[in-house]
């Protein structure tokens, strides 16, 4: 028999229309980050796409010669969003991987807003910490990749 927790235990619960709201806003933030990636033109060299949005470029690279962890993302997303995978995928794997997690986002997001199904079992299959570690991991992969290419050899 489950036992009822008092007011001052219990976490709150949130109402369906705020779930279905929070949902909704995740899909726009997804889908404004793809936006933008859509409208930036991707670099033929790999990196410096993200200069299209104002900002300076790479400090590691100019100091030394060695890409940044996150050298080629928004290049990555450019060539993402435009069904280009071959070329998202060797400019900066992580950042493939991060678009594509942002589509999928996206069109949960969507769902959940719509329909109110809950993503919820899919989401807490597996330990956050765990799913932490292969984050990082696939990260400095990424990264070790990253360098080998800007260095010529890959």
């Amino acid at each position: 028999m489950e036992e009822e927790c008092t007011i001052e235990e219990c976490p709150p619960q949130k109402s369906e229309r705020s779930r279905r709201l929070h949902a909704l806003g995740v899909a726009l933030s997804a889908v404004l980050l793809l936006s933008i990636a859509f409208v930036l033109s991707p670099s033929e060299e790999g990196i410096g796409t993200h200069q299209q949005l104002g900002l300076p470029t790479c400090g590691w690279i100019l100091a030394s010669d060695i890409p940044c962890p996150t050298c080629g993302m928004t290049t990555s997303w450019t060539h993402t969003v435009r069904g280009n995978f071959v070329a998202a995928f060797t400019t900066q794997p992580m950042g493939f991987m991060l678009a594509l997690t942002a589509f999928f986002v996206a069109l949960g997001g969507f769902i959940t807003a719509t329909t109110g199904f809950s993503f919820q079992p899919l989401l807490y299959r597996f330990p956050p910490s765990k799913i932490f570690i292969v984050v990082i991991i696939l990260s400095l992969l990424a990264w070790g990749f990253k360098i080998l290419l800007h260095k010529g050899m890959l």
